[in-house]
C-alpha cells in the first residue's frame, strides 16, 4: 500500500491521521488535529509498515489505515 502525502486516513479505533515524508521510509503520521496546530508525531510507519507510538510497537501497520479520499 502506497500512502499519499498530506492524505488523511482512519485507524480501525476512528482516529483520523494526516500522512507526512510518505516518500520517506520510515514516514511519519500527524493525528489530524495536531497537524494543524503543529504538534508532534503520534505515530511513525517503520521499514516494515507498522506503526509505532512513542518507538513501540501497535497492533497496526499500514493496511489498517482506510484512506478517506481527503487531503490537507
Amino acid at each position: 500500500m502506497t500512502l499519499r502525502e498530506g492524505g488523511i486516513y482512519i485507524l480501525p479505533n476512528g482516529k483520523k491521521l494526516v500522512v507526512a515524508e510518505a516518500g520517506k521510509s520510515p514516514g511519519v503520521l500527524f493525528r489530524l488535529r495536531g497537524w494543524y496546530h503543529f504538534e508532534s508525531t503520534e505515530f511513525e510507519i517503520n521499514e516494515t509498515g507498522r506503526l509505532l507510538a512513542q518507538g513501540k510497537l501497535t497492533a497496526w501497520d499500514i493496511q489498517h489505515l482506510q484512506d478517506t479520499g481527503e487531503t490537507i
